[in-house]
């Protein structure tokens, strides 16, 4: 191992600045997942320090948040803001970025869920002398009217990075090294007992649900071909939820809700399918959590197909909600191709292995 000192191990820094909840301080998205996930699979290995907002450490395990300094600011996730909040909110993610490079004693910070904001924070200030890791859930920015700016923006933070790390097998950067790693580990004891539940004649949509996803579209195709969906996720505009109840046939449930993770992965394993509409323009080239954890537990994605084979998993994937008919539906699913990738892709030793190389400065092999 590439040691400070001789006996000294090196010491990372896992930060996350953005402290994402609700209304009720409930954190939302993937976060503390992704922390808890990544920092057992380092702890071992490596010293670790993590910062983070105080929502985000009370839903992650507590092995990654013992000794945790809490960050100040938090982002309360909402159906309608104001400019002003809008600036508000960016502002307190610089405060919490310069936050953790004032008051880490690592030399080495990993930010394990970023976003633009970020990229701009290394673009006008540097790295501070910090060698700088980022994982990345999208390879840059390709559309809407600010795209161009936005995208040499990205590419100038590169250059204050030591290394992407990419959830994405199809991801390129331009100014960066970078490494394949997913999401999630795939974990034995943890997915077995949820992918032996027994499947419901039933379609699923589950997570955040943000502008970002065609949720009418959606509500719209399955109440015309009578499947049986189930929406469960939490919806910050009420009005939005109002309208799509209003329009959805007698087997489309939608439920406004944070899932405990129990209740998250019982739900995703008693389904026959996961539906991700998420618009092609801006998740046709990022991940999903919710897609790694379906290959999981032997539930079929639906979803354009550009998200399908860029994140290169198997499933029904169409180019317009008019193709996701009932006949493709109750098509058989080969499941062979999902236990390869638990086995390969997701290999939990795998991905520690590329992250030991990763953080000791060897080539990695991801």
């Amino acid at each position: 191992m590439d040691e400070k000192t001789s006996g000294e191990k090196i010491v990372i820094c896992m930060a996350e600045y953005q402290g994402r909840c609700d209304e009720e301080g409930v954190a939302v998205g993937h976060a503390p997942k992704v922390l808890s996930a990544y920092h057992s699979m380092i702890s071992e290995a490596f010293e670790t320090e993590v910062f983070a907002p105080r929502c985000v450490l009370k839903a992650s395990s507590a092995e990654s948040t013992k000794g945790a300094k809490v960050l100040r600011h938090h982002i309360v996730m909402k159906g309608h803001n104001s400019l002003f909040a809008k600036i508000a909110n960016k502002m307190r993610m610089f405060a919490n970025i310069r936050s953790v490079f004032l008051h880490t004693k690592a030399d080495k910070i990993w930010f394990f869920n970023t976003e633009f904001y970020l990229m701009l924070y290394l673009a006008l200030f540097g790295n501070k002398g910090k060698e700088i890791y980022c994982t990345m859930f999208l390879d840059g920015y390709h559309g809407g009217p600010v795209a161009k700016l936005k995208q040499k923006i990205f590419e100038r933070a590169q250059k204050r990075m030591k290394c992407v790390i990419s959830s994405g097998p199809r991801f390129a950067f331009k100014n960066a090294s970078q490494v394949f790693l997913p999401d999630y580990p795939y974990e034995e004891a943890v997915y077995t007992p949820y992918r032996k539940y027994p499947k419901d004649e039933v379609a699923v949509c589950i997570g955040t649900m943000g502008a970002e996803k065609e949720i009418e579209e959606l509500v719209e195709c399955f109440t015309q071909n009578g499947y049986p969906l189930h929406i469960t996720g939490r919806f910050y505009d009420k009005e939005r939820l109002a309208r799509l109840r209003a329009v959805a046939g007698h087997r489309v449930i939608i439920t406004d809700a944070n899932l405990s993770n129990e209740e998250y992965l019982k739900m995703l394993g008693s389904a026959h399918f996961v539906v991700l509409p998420y618009r092609p323009g801006q998740y046709g080239t990022q991940t999903s959590g919710v897609l790694q954890e379906a290959v999981f537990l032997d539930t079929v994605p639906i979803s354009y197909t550009k998200v399908l084979e860029n994140n290169q998993v198997p499933g029904i994937g169409f180019e317009s909600w008019e193709e996701v008919t009932r006949e493709r539906l109750f098509a058989l699913q080969d499941m062979e191709d999902y236990a390869k990738l638990r086995q390969e892709v997701y290999s939990r030793e795998r991905m520690k292995e590329v992250l030991k190389k990763v953080f000791t400065n060897e080539t990695p092999t991801g």
